[in-house]
């Protein structure tokens, strides 16, 4: 009995299996293969929508083409957020006309207030989440502004837009299911595969101490093509089994790679500045005989212990390159375990809390955002509401649908500059389709035909990234400045005045988008090194966050938006400038988590009685002694604790390593920054 289950129970999956194997063969890869799948997925949309007879089909042609994504892992991933952000806005729309359904100033008040608390949201969040924010955002306008003046639909409307949305994306994730789709997690794997390989030729250089082939800033530029892999993480959830715990593997490896590489950065900082003892040298130059484990003390306390009896006394050069190599490896083989928990969803063990990412959080572009997204639909509410015209309301809904869309795109501007390519094309290749195509169009077949050459040529805007915001406006709404429905009409005057509004709502969106506040690179890097200062400042003041996974990923976020910054206003000035000012707050990031690290260090080593007082004397000094002269005392301060630990190297030994390794790093970047703390006005009060 159990076999036959097990039977029954595999035949479903053997069938699938076999399916897509079948899918994958029709559907070839490139942008053909996309076009393909949005094309079935569109078609079966509208099938499963013209057989329900749903109000308004249209719509749920309209979800495929925006859940339109390359991958499989993104597709799903964007549909769950579509359908979680139309049942909030759904629920929200249906409380705002029960409240305010009579009192049309109130309603559009609430409307307002709530896509502005959706856009701050996400402008906070990353990836399809904030699509899911803004989403809920608009929402409530298309159900409750297109049908300001009869709030008795509400209801109605609401389970009709609700219904056209889960039919695109039923058909989205059918699609994506039974397709040959590629896979996200296929290609995450090969990019962290190749990066690691590069990870691993730069550690070696830098442990062999010899001429690497990448300077400082291009290692800082390999940590931002690390860290750019983040927007796939999420992403692979939706595609394999234990989803999480394969998601939380990546991020470890992620958060692995570039702290390995930051220990490249030190040790090659350190190789310049320093001597280092030929014992040292010869024990931490090479990496064929190191320790295994992803834990920094046993990794040092092992190479504390191979040292020869002979060796001389440890100096401050010592015990940084010792702790750095440890540091090295343990994030080497913390990269190799997530990325092995990516592939097999092997257990984590102890680098599960690796896992724990932090994004920076540009509140002030999020308050930005919110303020531009009321302040701009009062306007267009105030324009198109009081006009009185017929179909202001729902031209109004749409200028709420792309005002919202475009209002946390990184770069808005070129967003409201599709909107205005994208809508007078669509509107024209609409209404070429609407009379002259369709009504020689008498089966679905000859739809699908019809069907075939529009995707095409959306997917062939969308995968070109300059045509990409005017081929996803193009293709989305298309079939809203069609018209298309149950009973398809060929009024000319209708076509013309109902897409008029439409051209209107889409110029009025494009004018805030690109006039009102957009975001700017050098307003998005000042609030960035504005953040790095404060961080710096609070952690001078012992008040900033301890050293742990959130502090590490949320500065090297921080670096990889600067250094992508820096590449934009370089670009634009064909300068220098922006680069050295990526320098300077790039080493003063370092500056923040080395005092992160020295002040864990310095918790542990209070935990041994006969490096406890002299462990809580270095603290008080840290947080109260004048900033430029902490420099001087730093060397002192070490030199004691490397006096006072013992003989063995048992914990106590590797925590006092530790301790002067860490104060060494502080004042070597102490007095790197010296200029740049004095120029920026950091730690003033300490001066």
């Amino acid at each position: 009995m159990p076999g036959r289950a097990f039977f029954l129970m595999q035949a479903p999956l053997a069938m699938m299996s076999r399916l897509r194997v079948a899918a994958g063969s029709i559907f070839p890869p490139g942008w053909w293969g996309f076009t393909l799948r949005i094309w079935a997925a569109l078609v079966l949309a509208l099938l499963v929508a013209f057989w329900a007879q749903i109000d308004s089909p249209a719509s749920a042609a309209v979800t495929v083409m925006l859940l339109a994504q390359p991958l499989r892992g993104q597709a799903l991933s964007k549909a769950f957020y579509r359908v979680v952000g139309t049942l909030v806005g759904g629920v929200v729309a249906l409380c705002l006309v029960s409240m305010f359904g009579q009192e049309r100033q109130l309603l559009l008040g609430g409307c307002a207030v709530w896509m502005a608390i959706c856009a701050y949201a996400g402008t906070l969040r990353r990836g399809f989440r904030a699509y899911g924010a803004v989403l809920s955002g608009y929402v409530v306008a298309l159900i409750a502004i297109s049908h300001i003046d009869a709030p008795q639909n509400a209801f109605d409307v609401t389970v009709a837009r609700v219904s056209t949305v889960m039919i695109g994306v039923a058909a989205i994730a059918t699609v994506a299911l039974l397709s040959g789709t590629p896979h996200v997690w296929q290609r995450l794997v090969r990019s962290l595969q190749k990066t690691a390989a590069e990870v691993r030729h730069e550690t070696r250089l830098a442990l062999d101490d010899t001429v690497p082939t990448l300077s400082p800033l291009e290692t800082i530029a390999l940590s931002s093509t690390v860290f750019a892999l983040t927007h796939q993480v999420h992403d692979t959830r939706t595609e394999l089994t234990r989803g999480r715990l394969r998601a939380k593997g990546a991020q470890v490896c992620l958060i692995g790679m570039v702290t390995a590489l930051s220990c490249c950065r030190s040790l090659l900082a350190l190789m310049r500045q320093a001597t280092i003892a030929p014992a040292v040298l010869a024990l931490t130059r090479f990496d064929i005989h190191a320790p295994s484990g992803t834990d920094r003390e046993t990794i040092l306390a092992d190479l504390l212990g191979r040292l020869p009896p002979e060796a001389p006394r440890l100096t401050l050069a010592d015990a940084w390159r010792l702790e750095r190599t440890a540091s090295l490896i343990a994030s080497r083989h913390i990269s190799r375990k997530g990325l092995n928990t990516l592939l097999k969803a092997a257990p984590l063990g102890q680098v599960k809390t690796m896992s724990r990412f932090a994004f920076h959080p540009d509140r002030i572009a999020a308050l930005v955002n919110a303020i531009r997204v009321l302040l701009c639909f009062s306007a267009a509410a105030a324009l198109f509401i009081g006009s009185g015209l017929p179909n202001a309301a729902t031209a109004l809904s749409q200028c709420a649908m792309l005002l919202c869309l475009g209002i946390t795109q990184p770069n808005s501007a070129a967003f409201g500059r599709g909107i205005l390519i994208g809508t007078p094309l669509g509107i024209l290749t609409a209404g070429l389709t609407s009379f002259f195509i369709l009504p020689h169009v008498n089966t679905m077949m000859g739809m699908a035909i019809v069907m075939l050459f529009q995707v095409m040529f959306s997917c062939l805007l969308i995968i070109n990234p300059a045509t990409a915001a005017a081929g996803s406006h193009y293709g989305a709404f298309f079939f809203v400045f069609l018209g298309l429905n149950n009973h398809h009409d060929y009024n000319l005057l209708a076509f013309v005045d109902r897409n008029t509004f439409y051209l209107c709502a889409a110029g009025i969106t494009a004018f805030f988008l690109i006039l009102f506040l957009p975001p700017r690179p050098r307003r998005t890097r000042f609030r960035i090194t504005l953040s790095i200062a404060r961080e710096l400042e609070r952690q001078f003041a012992a008040r900033s966050p301890s050293f742990t996974p959130a502090l590490l990923s949320r500065k090297y976020d921080r670096l990889h938006q600067l250094y992508m910054l820096s590449q934009t206003i370089s670009q634009e000035k064909k300068g220098k400038a922006a680069w050295r000012v990526c320098q300077r707050f790039i080493s003063l990031a370092d500056l923040t988590t080395a005092l992160a690290r020295l002040e864990l260090d310095l918790k542990t080593a209070r935990q041994y009685t006969e490096l406890a007082p002299l462990a809580d004397t270095m603290q008080r000094s840290l947080t109260r002694m004048k900033l430029f002269s902490l420099a001087d005392h730093l060397p002192l301060m070490a030199e004691k604790m490397l006096s006072r630990a013992p003989a063995s190297s048992g914990p106590a030994h590797v925590a006092a390593v530790l301790c002067a390794a860490g104060l060494e790093e502080v004042r070597f970047l102490l007095q790197q920054n010296g200029s740049a703390l004095r120029h920026y006005g950091i730690g003033r009060r300490r001066w």
